[in-house]
């Protein structure tokens, strides 16, 4: 087998990759009628399901579901945080983007890391200008039904109770162990006795983040931005040296925009536009699609590997034109759209894919830069009774944001600077940050997330999906929506399979355990490099819909669940 410099032969994997395909995982596949919730947090999920059961609108059970993710998985997401909504209204039969993530400040400016790389991701110059909490209030006062105080009032609960920390939570504070310099954090997660981090199960309590709820549902979403909330945010900003001040908080403002329908063999798929990721989610699918993949397609050893080989040539040359991508408001990508929305493009993209070989160079694919990755992201999924949906992607970019909590607040800072790039400053694999990514004053940075809504012809839902996890979103999203429309696969069927990922730089094929040892081979004779990784890589939440019922699966990688009825 081929290796890699910094990578062990394969033939010394421990555990060996699996000769036969592995046992389905402890996952539930459940099963409903009406509606549905899916989320990191089964806590959350109930939550969500909760204000269905009251007539609440799909905005109103998504708002009251995260301000509940935003304690229970504090280390992803939370009001100091930044989300991208794709929101599907079914008698409309239309699909639209709340971008409310975070924007640089107006002091930022391009070269502001170069002195030091570590501050993209920990400390004051780290931070974006939080648009959680603004995106709440914008898609409540536009579409919700329930008064905004019972749906923070849940959260407020289960703040004051306290709750137990998770595994995913317990594994983010060893990864992001910085969080133990904050003074607030390692209040709430280092046990000072035994001088180790606090374990699985232990209760937590965020006494100041009960506080600020308490405020927020009191004085609305606005208060962080320029109300008495505002005031403790700025001191607590002042505090940690950030470079955010009042009027990047009163300029704050949300985006809504039109999502981009793509036509997918009579179904629509709405994906988001720029600075997202869902360009690059339906020029993969858009790519794959002229192939008229099957059940047939992975029903013998060498059909699969062909599949796959073409799945992650499509990957390779997709990740090329991520580099182009930024803020449509500061870098005309007019064009870039047109491109990868244009079936002829796609097509003839397509026809330079060669199912005996594969290149080792960037450049063959149209693309020569660093990629960052964002790590701390949480998604989910809904579907109301009355068949509108929305999937969610929620993030503070690193686990527990920046490392720093405020001391009025209890806010967890976000680290949303690192998703720009950077002239000159060279990431982990020596290559150069893209252009059309770098900082400017008051800009959003290019992100990973995909929520997608696929809808059928008749305008009923067929699929809500996302997922968690940097740069593997993309194409996992890409993989399971495939085995769900394509192969054939049940929602839990193709949220359990082993996934694999290419960004084309790093130029190897990344895969978790659970891939056969015959498609790991298979791939290498082709050519490609193949690296196995070791952590939870990207978590899927999916509902799927036909019409004897809803199926609607968590991802069995970080414990999630699902409620419905």
């Amino acid at each position: 087998p081929t290796t890699l410099d910094n990578q062990v032969p394969t033939d010394a994997l421990h555990p060996p990759n699996p000769q036969v395909p592995q046992p389905p995982s402890p996952s539930t596949m459940h099963v409903f009628q009406n509606a549905a919730v899916c989320s990191d947090s089964d806590v959350c999920s109930r939550v969500g399901r909760d204000v269905f059961t009251r007539g609440g609108h799909v905005v109103d059970a998504a708002i009251a579901t995260m301000f509940c993710l935003g304690l229970t998985n504090m280390q992803s997401m939370g009001i100091g945080g930044g989300f991208i909504m794709n929101l599907y209204l079914r008698e409309q039969q239309k699909a639209y983007t709340l971008d409310a993530r975070e924007i640089s400040a107006t002091a930022a400016f391009e070269s502001m890391h170069l002195h030091d790389e570590k501050t993209t991701i920990e400390g004051p110059l780290s931070l974006g200008t939080p648009g959680e909490l603004m995106g709440y209030w914008e898609a409540h006062q536009r579409f919700g039904r329930l008064p905004w105080r019972d749906l923070v009032a849940p959260a407020i609960k289960v703040c004051e109770q306290g709750f137990p920390m998770s595994r995913h939570m317990e594994d983010s504070t060893k990864i992001n162990s910085i969080i133990q310099n904050d003074y607030m954090l390692r209040g709430l997660f280092f046990n000072e006795t035994t001088g180790t981090f606090r374990r699985l199960g232990s209760i937590i309590r965020p006494t100041k983040l009960c506080e600020t709820l308490r405020m927020v549902a009191e004085n609305g979403g606005t208060d962080l931005y320029n109300g008495t909330l505002a005031e403790l945010f700025l001191e607590d900003l002042k505090e940690l040296g950030s470079i955010i001040t009042r009027e990047d908080l009163e300029a704050y403002r949300v985006k809504w925009s039109e999502s981009i329908p793509i036509k997918m063999n009579g179904d629509i798929m709405y994906i988001i536009p720029p600075p997202g990721s869902g360009l690059l989610l339906g020029f993969i699918m858009k790519i794959l699609k002229g192939y008229h993949f099957s059940p047939e397609s992975i029903a013998t050893k060498n059909e699969t590997i062909r599949t796959y080989h073409r799945i992650v040539e499509a990957f390779k040359w997709t990740y090329g034109k991520r580099t182009e991508i930024g803020d449509p408001d500061f870098v005309n990508i007019t064009k870039l759209i047109d491109d990868l929305t244009s079936d002829e493009f796609a097509e003839a993209i397509r026809r330079k894919i060669d199912d005996t070989t594969t290149s080792q160079q960037p450049k063959d694919y149209g693309g020569n830069f660093h990629i960052s990755e964002d790590q701390g992201t949480a998604h989910i999924s809904l579907l109301a009774p009355n068949g509108d949906a929305i999937s969610v992607t929620s993030s503070v970019n690193f686990y527990f944001g920046c490392g720093n909590m405020g001391n009025r607040t209890g806010i967890i800072f976000n680290s949303g600077m690192d998703d720009f790039s950077s002239p000159g400053l060279k990431n982990y694999f020596g290559l150069p940050g893209s252009p059309p990514n770098y900082i400017r004053p008051r800009k959003r940075a290019l992100s990973s997330m995909s929520p997608t809504i696929v809808v059928g012809k008749d305008g009923n839902v067929k699929l809500v999906i996302g997922a968690a996890g940097g740069t593997k979103i993309t194409t996992s999203v890409a993989m399971a929506t495939m085995r769900i429309l394509w192969f054939g696969q049940d929602v839990k069927e193709a949220i359990d399979a082993a996934r694999f990922h290419h960004q084309l730089i790093p130029m190897w094929v990344d895969y978790e355990y659970g891939m056969e040892e015959y498609l790991v081979e298979g791939l290498e004779r082709l050519g490609h490099k193949t690296k196995r990784y070791n952590y939870r890589g990207s978590i899927i939440c999916a509902i799927k819909k036909n019409d004897t019922a809803i199926y609607a699966n968590a991802d069995f990688r970080k414990e999630g669940d699902v409620f419905g009825f």
